[in-house]
């Protein structure tokens, strides 16, 4: 499995996001949604594994937010990606994750409040 982190345009800004806090404090709901709008304006050539970059509300898993969010979307193949929103709105995907990880995350893992 692939483990690799994928720093998406090393640094994404994402549109929006003008203060450093801009991103700190979103609803589980607006975090998501901020993810999947900001993954889906990438290019094919940003967006990495098809198979291990599947975003949406249903695949939510998990979300801890301790000083960043993180969103934990299973995919088709039972991997997880992790969607790693920072406070100042910078945007890093980690897929091909054990399914068992989300119980080993250093932040704290809730079930989503849609």
């Amino acid at each position: 499995m692939r483990n690799a982190l994928i720093p998406i345009a090393a640094s994404l800004a994402l549109t929006a996001c003008g203060s450093k806090t801009a991103c700190s404090g979103l609803s589980d709901k607006d975090a998501t949604a901020r993810v999947i709008a900001e993954y889906g304006k990438l290019s094919a050539a940003e967006k990495g594994d098809p198979a291990q970059m599947q975003f949406s509300q249903a695949r939510v898993v998990g979300i801890g937010s301790k000083g960043l969010i993180q969103l934990w979307f299973m995919q088709d193949d039972h991997t997880l990606t992790v969607a790693t929103l920072a406070e100042d709105c910078q945007l890093q995907f980690r897929p091909g994750l054990a399914a068992d990880s989300i119980q080993q995350a250093a932040i704290p893992v809730h079930k989503p409040k849609f």
